[in-house]
């Protein structure tokens, strides 16, 4: 009986070591945004997390201030941010990542860039050379992107709610354009479906999008030439490392914001990083290393979002299918 409840103790006793191992393995939590760019980007990481390293991943869906707050505490409740868009999250940036902030929020050292524009079927510009938002400031070229007849063209401009709606009004305005083109203001899925309709038919449109999209992928469209992007000239972003009194956008949130505003150029082109908190240096530093070396390609993210778009596969099939095949990439993030 003695020589039993000795062995009874001893393997209660492994148990409680191995119970104490596996509760004491570090967890990395990123945080879900809902955009599938990012939904992709942090499937993907936590697939090469668990693939390499001995630790936990779990996915908790937060609002973006919320990320930030916890990757400055350190304390795990989250410790990645997947796809930080740095002009739109730019005062959080200088708080916690630039140099000057508080350094408790760490970034991947190679972005890759988003950008935002007017865009036409590749079609349309082989076919009528149509390569800038100034060749749109023709009455003969704005007819090939007239849906109704009228024989204004039209363009999307955004959804309804989007501050780009404006921003792009106010460019058709300051490129002249506005004389031959009609905005149009409807939501996303009501533009694809157009987009879709626009092809099978070989017809114009225009509208403004952004990369990476899953559209890319699907369709031939080209980014219509701009401007350089040479600063921000209202008196609002005098913070920003953008600002420029002499430069070409100015945008001003007035009553009569289309009459006030200017802009003459193209959006920035957007570096995009991968943020974590720095205390995984500590707690985690070869997941630390890992997020650092991470270096994502824009057409790459649009293949994620594509194959997320057509709903046959959930995010979490289509991370661990591009991982298998792309072992070399995963190679270089694991140096």
């Amino acid at each position: 009986m003695k020589k039993l409840l000795s062995t009874c103790v001893l393997s209660a006793a492994i148990g409680l070591t191995v119970s104490q191992g596996v509760s004491a393995k570090e967890t990395i939590v990123l945080g879900e945004l809902n955009w599938d760019g990012a939904v992709a980007i942090e499937h993907v990481l936590k697939v090469v997390m668990e693939e390499n390293f001995d630790v936990n991943v779990e996915i908790i869906a937060a609002d973006q201030a919320a990320i930030w707050s916890a990757m400055d505490s350190g304390k795990g409740s989250i410790d990645v941010f997947p796809d930080i868009w740095t002009t739109l999250q730019d005062h959080a940036w200088a708080k916690f990542v630039a140099e000057g902030g508080t350094g408790s929020v760490k970034a991947n050292k190679v972005p890759y860039l988003g950008e935002n524009g007017f865009f036409i079927p590749g079609y349309i510009q082989d076919e009528y050379g149509v390569k800038s938002v100034s060749d749109l400031a023709k009455p003969e070229i704005a007819k090939l992107f007239d849906k109704d007849g009228d024989g204004v063209g039209e363009y999307w401009a955004g959804a309804s709610g989007w501050e780009l709606v404006k921003t792009n009004q106010i460019k058709a305005k300051s490129y002249g354009f506005d004389k031959y083109f009609t905005p149009e203001i409807f939501s996303s899925s009501i533009m694809q479906a157009q987009l879709k309709k626009a092809y099978r038919k070989k017809e114009g449109i225009l509208f403004y999008y952004w990369t990476p999209a899953w559209i890319h992928y699907a369709y031939d469209l080209r980014k219509l030439e701009e401007p350089a992007f040479t600063g921000y000239s209202n008196e609002s972003k005098k913070d920003s490392k953008d600002y420029n009194p002499d430069g070409c956008y100015n945008y001003a949130n007035t009553d009569n914001w289309l009459a006030d505003s200017e802009i003459t150029c193209d959006y920035p082109i957007v570096p995009v990083h991968i943020g974590y908190t720095a205390s995984l240096e500590g707690r985690a530093p070869e997941v630390a290393k890992f997020l650092s070396n991470v270096s994502l390609d824009a057409d790459v993210v649009s293949q994620w979002i594509f194959a997320l778009s057509t709903g046959e596969d959930e995010a979490s099939v289509v991370a661990k299918k591009w991982v298998d095949s792309n072992s070399d990439i995963i190679k270089s993030w694991l140096k």
